[in-house]
C-alpha cells in the first residue's frame, strides 16, 4: 500500500482522478506499465508531432499573445476530437474576423502516444480525457476553466457518448458550456459558402463588362462631353432596379444598418435564405482518418439514418506507402509513417482507370520519382508504385481485398468494432450509389449532381475525375439512370476541403448565436447528464 500512496504522490489532483480511471483498460491495447508519471509529463515541452498551421499566419504564441489584449473569456473554444488528432481554434465572440482563414490554430496529431498508449483512444473516454488534458497542459497551455465549447460531434453517435464528453468536461475541466453540431451540417454551411462566392464574383464580372460596353456607347452617341459625365455620375448614383445582384447588396447593407435592433435569429435566417440553404441538396463524402462517410441532404436536413460508410480512409493511404517504404529500404533516407504523409501529400495521384493504373505502376518501378523529406533539408526518398496505386483501394475490390489482409490494416482498424468483412466486395462509388438509392425516388438524379468531397485525402489529385467516372459507368450499367448525370465537386480553396468541418463549423459560430445551442455547466448540475442526451437526437444538432 505504501507504494501506490508513494506513485499517488506524483499525480496531480486531476491527473490523478484519470489515472485511477484506467487501472482495468482496454487489455492489449493500452501499455500503462511504461507509462510515465504525471510530472514526467509536464517536462515534455518539446513535442515533436505537434503541426502548426503553416498556412496560416497565426500560430499558437501569436494565439496567446493576442488574448493579452482580447480578453480570453470573449472567445469560444472550437474543439475537433478525432481518434488520430485534436484541433483547435479560438473564435472572438465580439470579432470574428480577427482570426484568419478559419482554419485551426494549431492541430496537435496522435497525443495518445506522448501517454504511452499504443492505440487511439477509440470510444475509451477516459484516454479522451487524459489526451485533453495533456494537449492544453503542455501544448495548448491554458485552463479551460469557466470557457465556452464548440464540439462538432455527429449525433450518429450513443446518448452515453455525449453525456461521457459532458461528464469529462464539466466535472473534470469545469468548463461554462458546450455546444454540439452535427459535422455533415457544418459542412453544407462552407459548401454553400463557396458556391455563394463564386455566383457573386461572376454576377461582378459581367456587371463589370456591362459598364465597359456602356462607357464606350455613350462617349460615341452623345457630343457634349460634360452632359456625358453627368449623366454618367447619375447613372452610377442610380440603382439598377433590374439587376438582381444590385438589389442583394443594398438588402445587405439595410440589413447591416439595422443589425443592432433586429433580433439575432432573423439574422441568421437572412444569412441562410442567402446560402440558400433550405433548397441545398446533395451527398457529402468526408473522407477521414480510418473511415469514409457518406451523408445525404435533401433541402438542407441531412439525412443520418441513410448514411453510409466505407471503412477505408487516408490513414491506409499512409500505410501502403510506408509499406512500400520498409521494402525498398536501401532507396530511402528516412522511413517512417510521417514520411508516409509527405509521400502522399506531394506525389500520390489517382489515374484515370484500371488500365492505366496498371501501366503507371509497371513505369513507377522502373523510375521511381524523388520527393524531399523536409523543405529544411536535402533529404530525398524516393516513391515507386504506391504513388498510382495507393488509392485503388477505394476503386478495385481486388486491392482492398490484399490490402485487408495485411497487418498494418489490421494494427489500423483494432477499434472497428461495427466492422463487416462484407465490406471488401464493394468500393467507394457503391456505397456512394447505395446511399442514393436508399433515398427517395424524386431527389436521386439531384444528388447524383451534387456530390461534394471533403476530407484531407480527397485533396489528392485525380481523385475526383476517378470518383466522377467509375460513379458513371457504375451507373450507366442500370437502366433506370442511362439518363442521369453524375457530377462530382471540389473546392477552390483546397484547405477549406481539407478542414471543411473545422471552417463550417467557424462559419457555424459566425452567424448563429452560441448561447442558444449551448448548455451551461449550472444546467448540467441541475438536470444532470440527461439534458446532453437530447443532442444524440438529429433535430437537436441542426437548427
Amino acid at each position: 500500500m505504501s507504494e501506490e500512496e508513494n506513485n499517488k504522490k506524483n499525480y496531480s489532483p486531476i491527473t490523478q482522478s484519470l489515472y485511477l480511471k484506467l487501472k482495468n483498460p482496454i487489455s492489449l491495447h493500452v501499455n500503462v506499465e511504461n507509462s510515465p508519471t504525471s510530472s514526467e509529463k509536464k517536462r515534455r515541452l518539446n513535442y515533436h508531432r505537434t503541426s502548426f498551421s503553416s498556412f496560416s499566419n497565426t500560430t499558437c504564441s501569436d494565439i496567446l499573445k493576442l488574448n493579452k489584449y482580447l480578453n480570453i473569456e470573449n472567445n469560444i473554444l472550437l474543439l475537433a476530437l478525432n481518434n488520430y488528432s485534436f484541433k483547435f481554434g479560438l473564435i472572438n465572440k465580439l470579432d470574428y474576423k480577427i482570426q484568419s482563414l478559419r482554419l485551426p490554430h494549431i492541430e496537435i496529431i496522435e497525443p495518445w502516444k506522448e501517454l504511452g498508449y499504443l492505440f487511439p483512444p477509440y470510444k475509451n473516454y477516459n484516454i479522451i480525457e487524459e489526451c485533453i488534458y495533456y494537449s492544453f497542459t503542455n501544448v495548448y497551455k491554458f485552463d479551460l476553466k469557466n470557457k465556452d465549447i464548440f464540439i462538432p460531434f455527429s449525433s450518429k453517435n450513443s446518448m452515453n457518448d455525449f453525456s461521457s464528453i459532458g461528464d469529462i468536461l464539466f466535472e473534470s475541466f469545469e468548463v461554462k458550456s458546450i455546444c454540439f453540431k452535427e459535422p455533415s451540417f457544418v459542412s453544407s454551411l462552407i459548401i454553400l459558402e463557396e458556391l455563394k462566392n463564386e455566383k457573386e464574383k461572376s454576377l461582378f464580372y459581367n456587371e463589370h463588362v456591362k459598364e465597359k460596353e456602356n462607357h464606350y456607347h455613350n462617349i460615341n452617341m452623345k457630343d457634349n462631353k460634360q452632359k456625358n459625365e453627368k449623366d454618367e455620375k447619375d447613372e452610377k448614383d442610380i440603382p439598377n432596379m433590374n439587376d438582381n445582384s444590385k438589389s442583394k447588396y443594398t438588402k445587405k447593407n439595410l440589413n447591416y444598418n439595422t443589425k443592432k435592433n433586429n433580433e439575432y435569429s432573423n439574422e441568421c435566417l437572412i444569412h441562410l435564405k442567402e446560402l440558400n440553404l433550405f433548397n441545398f441538396t446533395a451527398v457529402i463524402i468526408n473522407i477521414g482518418s480510418t473511415k469514409t462517410s457518406c451523408t445525404p441532404i435533401i433541402n438542407g436536413i441531412p439525412l443520418l439514418d441513410l448514411t453510409e460508410f466505407y471503412y477505408i480512409g487516408g490513414y491506409d493511404i499512409d500505410n501502403q506507402i510506408y509499406e512500400e517504404m520498409k521494402k525498398h529500404e536501401k532507396e530511402q533516407k528516412e522511413i517512417s509513417i510521417d514520411i508516409a504523409r509527405v509521400a502522399k501529400e506531394k506525389r500520390i495521384f489517382t489515374p484515370k482507370n484500371k488500365e492505366e493504373c496498371q501501366y503507371l505502376s509497371i513505369l513507377y518501378n522502373k523510375n521511381p520519382k524523388n520527393y524531399f523529406i523536409t523543405p529544411f533539408e536535402l533529404n530525398v526518398n524516393k516513391i515507386f508504385e504506391s504513388a498510382v496505386n495507393s488509392t485503388e483501394i477505394f476503386f478495385s475490390p481486388y486491392a482492398l481485398d490484399t490490402y485487408v489482409k495485411t497487418e498494418s490494416y489490421k494494427n489500423l482498424h483494432t477499434y472497428d468494432f461495427n466492422f463487416n468483412f462484407l465490406f471488401v466486395q464493394n468500393t467507394l462509388p457503391t456505397v456512394i450509389y447505395n446511399t442514393i438509392q436508399n433515398c427517395p425516388i424524386d431527389y436521386r438524379k439531384e444528388l447524383l449532381r451534387n456530390i461534394y468531397l471533403t476530407g484531407g485525402s480527397s485533396i489528392i489529385r485525380g481523385f475526383r475525375q476517378r470518383l466522377e467516372n467509375e460513379l458513371y459507368e457504375l451507373i450507366n450499367n442500370i437502366n433506370f439512370y442511362n439518363k442521369a448525370c453524375v457530377q462530382v465537386h471540389l473546392f477552390k480553396r483546397k484547405l477549406l476541403q481539407k478542414y471543411a468541418i473545422y471552417s463550417g463549423s467557424h462559419y457555424f459560430l459566425e452567424i448563429f448565436n452560441y448561447d442558444y445551442y449551448s448548455v451551461t455547466r449550472q444546467d448540467y448540475q441541475e438536470e444532470g447528464e440527461r439534458i446532453l442526451e437530447k443532442f444524440s437526437l438529429q433535430g437537436k444538432l441542426l437548427y
